[in-house]
């Protein structure tokens, strides 16, 4: 289909009741997950996702989390303390009670429907973020803190598909900030950005280098 072609989806009254019923659930399972109480549980999410990507064997016992952080999650050897990005000024967990709200009144599938363009963000762009977050971070956690942990970033931004791997860049003004070492989790992809020498050998292969889940 072309960029000047549209497909009209057409559904009978028992196919929109049942796809307006699923919506539903899956906004509920979305609320519960991003509750305060789920917060381990998303951070487990995110370690899982991060060494999928990379395509690291592990079991669900190695994964293990921590109640009085930092860090957030002990994998072997690695300390993850988890940051989400998300776009400034956004509210998740209440957009998508609100979303929720708006599906159980909806009465067909077109008022469900958002449309939007979806946009690519460069690896020098997550570098920047991940800076800017950083030097957040500076009066939160001690130096000694910072040289044993390992910073993982969840880039969960809106409408961003794709992300433009090449140039990779210099990420010398990151090894300043202390951390042991910092990545990034973004949809299927994962890399380490920095990783000083008393980082996990896996952590070290992974610098530089943007994993995929998936051959592409």
């Amino acid at each position: 289909m072309d960029n000047n072609s549209y497909e009209i989806l057409s559904f009978t009254e028992m196919e929109e009741q049942k796809f307006i019923s699923e919506h539903i659930e899956a906004l509920e399972a979305s609320v519960q997950f991003y509750s305060n109480k789920n917060k381990p549980e998303r951070e487990l999410w995110v370690v899982r996702s991060f060494l999928d990507n990379l395509r690291i064997p592990y079991s669900h016992g190695e994964l293990i989390p921590v109640n009085n952080d930092p860090p957030d999650v002990l994998y072997k050897d690695a300390k993850f303390e988890i940051k989400e990005i998300l776009d400034k000024g956004r509210r998740r967990h209440d957009e998508y009670k609100k979303e929720l709200e708006k599906s159980r009144c909806a009465n067909s599938t077109g008022e469900l429907f958002k449309y939007f363009w979806p946009r690519e963000l460069s690896v020098s762009e997550i570098l920047y973020l991940c800076l800017n977050e950083i030097k957040e971070l500076r009066s939160k956690y001690s130096p000694s803190t910072r040289t044993n942990t390992d910073l993982l970033f969840y880039v969960n931004l809106q409408h961003v598909m794709e992300v433009v791997e090449e140039p990779f860049p210099n990420t010398e003004e990151m090894a300043k900030e202390g951390w042991r070492s910092v990545s990034f989790l973004k949809g299927h992809r994962s890399c380490c950005l920095f990783a000083n020498q008393n980082a996990p050998d896996f952590l070290h292969s992974a610098v530089g280098v943007i994993s995929h889940r998936y051959e592409e």
